[in-house]
């Protein structure tokens, strides 16, 4: 009798014990759902979409198509080469214009030397140019040639001019010495003179002896006028010889200095020609506008012809906004506005692939629109996805066409209680004011 008293006494306590926890359980869920706040909002389904248009690329001039570097719905980096037309023409013009930049910049090298008086030309410049070892070598030889001998014409000129000033000099100087000679012999004819005079007074000479010295004086006078003048000549000869160099070289400077700016400008015009020449064999070059993805490619073999103008490839960008387009119920109209947070959850990933990411709804349609297909109405909304979100490490790629699932925060909140009982009060009320 103990026996089934304790069993019954057991079995009661168990049962008292699961009450308990039920009770307990049924409380915590009350409690929860009467005080932790739920967010409220509205759900709406779309596809993403490319904010900014596709780049349609195109060919100024056209060609032939000599090589493509991509293929249909490859992703490209911006200035990436897509495709490469045949330039042959564009290139040809293009290495002589080089040729005739390489040629004027060595000529400005060469009158710059020739003006600084460098003892050869700098012909640096010209490494800079798309230019060959051979081509190079000559048009920098004959420039470096042309210089040698305007050099040395201009110094064979100085050395004549230098050569007759130095014998005027030897003239002058020889004809003075001369002339010195002769002013000391007159001086001692003079003085004979004097001393034959006195004894002819005195009857101690004859008078003829005075004529032969007078005529002498006077030729010895004679000579040392002519060897003054000559020796002036010289000298006045040598200051024009003198001039006449400094005149040479000035002549030469003058020159040098309009050569060197004729050529210059005529420098800046051929590279004016040259970077033209260069713009169009660089647009034998078609690269990619923007980054991203290459679509409607309208030519795929070699040696296709490319109209002027044609769309060769279209590009969609894969930097450009991620935005999604998505069907508001005409009902829940009132409760979406611009400005509004949303979560956005990609459905063509997993959702442990992708994560729900944040957004904000930057445009409500104005009017409502209407499915063809379905004959729906709806309202288009765009969402803009954050870029924090779209830039999260592992984050899987998010292309255009992708279905999207958005929940837009209307910014209040109900408790899960208010959301159970919100039928029940509803009935309630609706039959109190049928009473």
């Amino acid at each position: 009798m103990t026996n089934a008293l304790n069993r019954v006494f057991l079995g009661d306590r168990s049962t008292i014990r699961m009450g308990w926890v039920c009770l307990i359980g049924l409380g915590g869920f009350l409690l929860w759902a009467g005080t932790v706040p739920l967010q409220e909002g509205i759900a709406a389904s779309g596809a993403v979409i490319v904010q900014d248009k596709r780049q349609t690329v195109q060919h100024l001039e056209g060609g032939i198509v000599e090589r493509i570097h991509i293929r249909e719905g490859q992703r490209v980096a911006k200035g990436a080469i897509l495709m490469t037309l045949k330039g042959t023409a564009s290139q040809a013009g293009r290495d002589q214009v080089v040729k005739q930049v390489a040629a004027l910049r060595a000529k400005v090298q060469r009158l710059s030397a020739l003006q600084d008086g460098l003892a050869e030309p700098d012909f640096a410049p010209l490494d800079p140019l798309d230019l060959s070892a051979a081509d190079r070598a000559d048009i920098a030889g004959k420039e470096l040639q042309l210089f040698m001998q305007q050099r040395q014409a201009v110094a064979a000129e100085l050395a004549v001019i230098e050569t007759r000033r130095r014998a005027a000099l030897s003239v002058g100087s020889a004809r003075a010495g001369q002339a010195a000679i002769a002013r000391r012999s007159l001086g001692s004819a003079r003085a004979e003179l004097g001393l034959v005079e006195q004894m002819a007074n005195q009857q101690l000479a004859r008078r003829d002896q005075v004529s032969a010295l007078e005529r002498g004086a006077a030729g010895i006078e004679g000579e040392m006028a002519r060897l003054s003048s000559e020796s002036r000549e010289a000298a006045a000869e040598s200051s024009n010889l003198a001039a006449q160099a400094v005149q040479v070289r000035a002549q030469f400077g003058r020159q040098t200095a309009l050569d060197l700016v004729e050529a210059r400008n005529e420098l800046r015009a051929v590279e004016e020609q040259l970077n033209a020449a260069q713009d169009v064999l660089d647009r034998g070059i078609i690269r990619a506008p923007v980054a991203g993805e290459v679509l409607n490619l309208a030519f795929n073999t070699r040696s296709g012809v490319v109209r002027p103008g044609e769309p060769i490839m279209e590009i969609v960008p894969t930097d450009a906004s991620i935005t999604a387009s998505v069907r508001v119920r005409p009902s829940d109209r009132a409760s979406i506005r611009v400005g509004q947070k949303v979560r956005t959850q990609i459905l063509a990933y997993r959702s442990w692939l992708m994560p729900r990411l944040a957004g904000t709804v930057v445009g409500v349609s104005a009017d409502l629109k209407t499915d063809e297909a379905s004959g729906q109405s709806y309202y288009e909304a765009r969402v803009k996805v954050s870029g924090e979100m779209e830039q999260r490490a592992g984050t899987p790629g998010i292309v255009p066409g992708m279905p999207v699932e958005v929940f837009v925060f209307s910014g209040h909140s109900r408790t899960t209680l208010d959301y159970l009982l919100e039928p029940v009060l509803s009935s309630l009320f609706r039959g109190l004011r049928a009473a």
